[in-house]
């Protein structure tokens, strides 16, 4: 067995990759070299939901405490029903206020909510149980890859809020935008976060805001298809830890001349129909940016 990864953003993207592994049937299969790098001491929880069980999570335990890890959106298949499910959900933007529950401010993306919604029991069932079979006092880190990072961003607020139980960190990697300036003014005050985002990655700056709907619509052959998509009051989330194009780390870049860097870059791939790098840029597992910035040595060396 190898052993857990030294750091523990390595430790958190590895439990989403795992995330990754579990099938509609709900059904963990540990994969590598992932689960070795995570560290999970016992065998972790697997939970699925929503229509053929689109939506999941894994809970376990490790050496820093509770991970939640949810999983991201399952990639795009034509003949695949769940998976066209799956990114229909993701475009399903509506901003929408959560009144069933004190203390989640402002409003929220509909389709991440409603998905939350269809595994939340689960994820809280797991969660509790393995606070009680620990000292009850875990540290509890909150992870997830693309929509499992808008799904984790969106479950530390409904910790928060409906069960006051607030996560040590959130990390998440390409997540999307989850709600709105005022949701996000109330979660930054109450929650520590930090939010990767690689390159040219597409994911993070959707859904659409004004700033970067006018820097897609007026620049690219994609102009009409573009067009055709709302644009609302999102704002982010947390702490940027962008890596750039140098595959540097950088602080918080969410405004000023390095967020028009980004847009700019963005614009021109598409311009030039270089969508295999931005799809490329959004990968989560080995092979892909994020694992090799944050991860460096996990995965096995190409031959």
């Amino acid at each position: 067995m190898n052993m857990p990864a030294a750091t523990l953003e390595c430790r958190l993207l590895s439990a989403c990759n795992c995330a990754y592994a579990i099938d509609d049937q709900g059904v963990f299969t540990a994969p590598a070299p992932y689960f070795d790098a995570t560290g999970f001491t016992t065998a972790p929880t697997a939970i699925v939901g929503g229509q053929d069980n689109i939506n999941a999570a894994l809970v376990g335990v490790n050496s820093d405490g509770i991970i939640i890890a949810f999983r991201g959106t399952l990639p795009p298949d034509v003949l695949d029903l769940p998976s066209l499910l799956d990114w229909a959900q993701d475009f399903e933007a509506g901003l929408t206020p959560i009144t069933s529950i004190e203390g989640i401010p402002g409003k929220v993306h509909s389709g991440f909510w409603r998905g939350l919604d269809t595994i939340w029991d689960g994820v809280l069932a797991a969660v509790k149980a393995a606070q009680a079979a620990g000292s009850g006092s875990q540290r509890i880190y909150v992870t997830g890859h693309s929509k499992g990072g808008g799904f984790a961003h969106l479950a530390a607020m409904r910790f928060q809020a409906a069960e006051q139980i607030t996560p040590t960190e959130v990390c998440t990697f390409a997540s999307p935008r989850v709600g709105d300036a005022e949701f996000a003014a109330v979660y930054d005050q109450a929650i520590s976060a930090f939010r990767y985002e690689y390159q040219d990655d597409i994911v993070p700056h959707l859904p659409l805001d004004i700033t970067v709907a006018t820097a897609l619509k007026h620049s690219s052959f994609l102009s009409n298809q573009l067009e055709s998509l709302p644009v609302f009051d999102y704002a982010d989330v947390g702490t940027l830890r962008f890596i750039n194009w140098d595959n540097q780390i950088a602080g918080d870049s969410d405004s000023g001349p390095v967020k028009a860097e980004r847009l700019a870059s963005l614009a021109l791939l598409i311009i030039r129909q270089k969508i295999g790098t931005i799809v490329s840029d959004h990968r989560a597992g080995c092979g892909g940016g994020y694992m090799t910035q944050v991860c460096p040595g996990t995965c096995p060396i190409a031959q």
